[in-house]
């Protein structure tokens, strides 16, 4: 009983850090891969 209560939440806390990584890849990606848009580019986009 004990054995599998312990299982649950290995699980539980691998699903958690799994999201949490996610998260913070997609954050740091997108830091990473800020664009400046249309308003701050030049003359279409070639400045």
């Amino acid at each position: 009983y004990m054995f599998f209560i312990n299982y649950i939440l290995i699980i539980i806390s691998i699903l958690i850090s799994v999201a949490f990584y996610t998260i913070l890849e997609r954050k740091l990606l997108g830091y990473i891969q800020i664009r400046k848009g249309p308003n701050k580019v030049g003359m279409m986009g070639i400045l």
